[in-house]
């Protein structure tokens, strides 16, 4: 069968369109891009992208990295990309990571999350967040946390400490925290804390043991007695030389040795006289 009119037209301006965004890069570059993607291969992004678009981010790059980019990237993905971020940032992030990682943060991360994330902190901060924690742990981390609960948490108490506390803990701890706890107590107990100061308490209990005060006393009332505690004159040289017996260990010391049994001498049987 024979195609439509109107399928026609629509197949005619795309190959209008490959001709044009070509023809603005130049021949050197077009001839490369060409011989490495292949005309079906530009026909098919051309006619999902805006050709202005596509000139623009070309002609900002290498042409082997536009061939990576469209072969590591799924075209789904990749147009969804273009789409979601600026040109500028996208160029950026291009620019400043790995292309392998580039393309497991773009099959990971919605392309609207990464284009939302560059929006509100800036393409610097997006990329120094992702390098500082790592691909695959910012990864594990943004699969937990919506990215609106993130920038939250970032406005509430700033990229910095945010960070510096994430950087420290595992991402066992962090899942095991945003399970329990959620979100919302972090700002209050970094500002309270100081995120030093939280670390130290995480690093010195565990997570677990954390998590089992915090449910025991309750927010408030760890606060208020952590801030008793450090309103005493306490002495470092005071502290017991000897370790401490375990509760476990102290109660199994106060048990009361059951007395042993005597033997029974065995009773001499009677013998009947006849």
């Amino acid at each position: 069968m024979y195609p439509k009119l109107g399928q026609m037209k629509e197949v005619l301006v795309t190959i209008q369109s490959v001709y044009q965004y070509l023809e603005k890069l130049g021949p050197k570059k077009s001839f490369q891009i060409l011989k490495n993607l292949g005309y079906e291969k530009l026909l098919s992004l051309t006619g999902k992208v805006p050709k202005e678009r596509l000139i623009v981010l070309t002609q900002k790059l290498s042409e082997d990295t536009v061939v990576e980019l469209v072969k590591q990237i799924p075209e789904k993905v990749l147009v969804e990309m273009i789409r979601e971020n600026e040109d500028e940032d996208l160029v950026y992030f291009i620019h400043s990571l790995p292309m392998a990682d580039l393309a497991l943060v773009s099959r990971s991360i919605p392309p609207h999350d990464v284009g939302l994330l560059a929006k509100t902190l800036g393409r610097e901060t997006s990329v120094e967040i992702l390098k500082t924690l790592g691909i695959e742990k910012s990864i594990a981390l943004l699969k937990e946390i919506p990215m609106k609960d993130f920038l939250w948490l970032v406005d509430e108490v700033q990229v910095g400490p945010v960070i510096q506390l994430v950087n420290e803990l595992s991402v066992a701890d962090c899942k095991k925290w945003i399970k329990q706890r959620g979100l919302e107590e972090l700002p209050v107990l970094i500002k309270f804390f100081g995120v030093s100061n939280a670390i130290q308490i995480f690093k010195k209990l565990g997570m677990s043991k954390a998590l089992e005060m915090m449910h025991l006393l309750g927010t408030r009332e760890m606060l208020e007695l952590s801030l008793l505690l450090s309103g005493m004159q306490l002495e470092e040289k005071n502290m017991p030389a000897i370790a401490m017996l375990k509760p476990n260990d102290l109660s199994a010391k106060n048990k009361t040795k059951s007395a042993p049994k005597k033997k029974q001498i065995p009773k001499k049987k009677k013998v009947s006289k006849r």
